[in-house]
């Protein structure tokens, strides 16, 4: 029995060491905005592939980018190159997006990419709040946060390992694939009430920098805290994760107070000219937000009547019919659904959900081609979506190749084995013997 202690005391002792050496031997670098060494595991090179590979993906997530209007990209991207200039990371390649969408958000991904959602943009009044915003994003960026949540989630995997080989004696080779999925978990990652603070910071340093006054960053905080009370349904998922209200617009007034920057004109006139598209069909989208809030309550026929009513405020949104059909869809009306999902699809060009919506509608009207059809273009535009490869399996099922039911029936098993998608799809391929 001492033997058998003593032969896992040293097995213990074994683990442990392979953890410490595997977590000191990561590299370490300067932080750009501190200076200062920290341990990461991930390179620069690596930080900016992931950036550019999510970048796409996020964007659709949110229902691409506002339809026909140019002009408000290209500002907001020259405003968000003007504080990356005085940042310090100027020479990443920095872009910036303004999604549509309803929800009051803007975010940031590893290596310069930067959005901001049609709801918060149309919410503001002034460059100079914009400016804030993004200053707060890039300094996300510039500080590293990503990398630094990966880092911490990879100690936290590398201590978890270390516990199972000591506890299990689990082989090393199957032990390290168990940690495969930390790099593709990166953009589920939050970032810590401090690093939202230093973020906090960072863009008031940026937006001083770059001419603006920062008395405009008190202004939004005060914007986020009168939207928690008018509209909880659009903020509420955002001001979890960031510290209280009350507490940024008592810090963004300190930092105002200190600084001559707070004596500068704040800059309206070209905002207000790039968002003159967005303000003047508010309306539309505000009806649409309406029929979503009516949705979560199943009153499909008001729901239906919300989504008419922004269609004919304005009829080139895409987003509008694929949501009417959805609501057809619900009230049994397969026929006109179709016709306003392949509305919603053919105005939306190349978004990923009304494809994958229209898909699910031809295939309720038993229309097989078009939602293979419709459910290819949503993988074409965005790869690897369990629902989307399960829906198009099904839909091959029905009228061929089997092969291709086959094909994509193994992507689900193999991308979410454990999931609804994944046992059903798993069941499918045994009666068909395909396992």
């Amino acid at each position: 029995m001492l033997n058998l202690r003593r032969r896992r005391a040293v097995r213990v002792a074994s683990a442990v060491l392979v953890v410490v050496l595997f977590l000191f031997l990561g590299a370490c670098a300067k932080n750009p905005v501190t200076g200062e060494d920290q341990l990461v595991f991930m390179s620069e090179s690596r930080e900016l592939a992931l950036g550019n590979a999510y970048y796409p993906q996020v964007i659709q997530l949110n229902w691409g980018t506002p339809p026909e209007d140019h002009q408000l990209q290209n500002y907001v991207s020259d405003v968000g190159w003007n504080l990356a200039d005085v940042s310090h990371r100027p020479n990443l390649p920095w872009r910036f997006t303004v999604v549509n969408s309803s929800q009051i958000n803007a975010f940031a991904l590893p290596g310069g990419k930067v959005c901001i959602t049609r709801g918060l943009i149309t919410k503001m009044s002034s460059e100079d709040e914009l400016a804030g915003v993004l200053g707060h994003e890039i300094g996300h960026v510039t500080a590293r946060h990503a990398v630094s949540s990966f880092t911490r989630r990879v100690i936290l995997a590398g201590a978890l390992l270390g516990l199972s080989l000591a506890l299990t004696g689990t082989d090393y080779g199957t032990a390290a694939l168990a940690g495969a999925g930390l790099t593709g978990g990166l953009m589920m990652l939050g970032y810590s009430r401090d690093q939202e603070r230093q973020a906090d910071e960072l863009g008031y340093a940026y937006m001083t920098k770059a001419g603006y006054n920062p008395k405009a960053m008190v202004k939004t905080f005060e914007l986020f805290l009168s939207l928690r009370n008018s509209e909880p349904s659009l903020i509420q998922g955002w001001l979890s994760t960031h510290p209280p209200p009350h507490e940024r617009i008592a810090a963004a007034r300190k930092r105002a107070r200190s600084s001559p920057a707070g004596e500068r004109s704040i800059k309206t006139e070209m905002f207000q000219r790039s968002l003159a598209r967005q303000k003047s069909l508010a309306r539309a989208y505000v009806a649409m937000d309406q029929g979503d809030a009516l949705a979560k309550k199943r009153q499909w026929s008001q729901v239906a009547e919300q989504y008419r009513k922004a269609i004919s405020l304005y009829p080139k949104e895409g987003m509008f019919y694929t949501r009417l059909g959805m609501a057809q869809m619900e009230q049994g009306e397969e026929a006109p659904a179709l016709a306003s999902a392949e509305q919603g699809a053919r105005l939306s060009n190349g978004t990923y959900y009304p494809n994958l919506i229209l898909g699910i509608v031809a295939t309720a009207n038993r229309k097989y081609s078009l939602a293979v059809d419709a459910h290819r273009k949503a993988a074409e535009i965005l790869p690897g979506q369990v629902i989307n490869n399960f829906l198009l399996a099904k839909a091959h099922d029905k009228i061929g190749p089997r092969s291709s039911a086959v094909l994509y029936y193994r992507k689900v098993v193999k991308a979410s084995p454990t999931s609804d998608y994944g046992k059903e799809a798993a069941k499918r391929l045994d009666k068909l013997g395909y396992r």
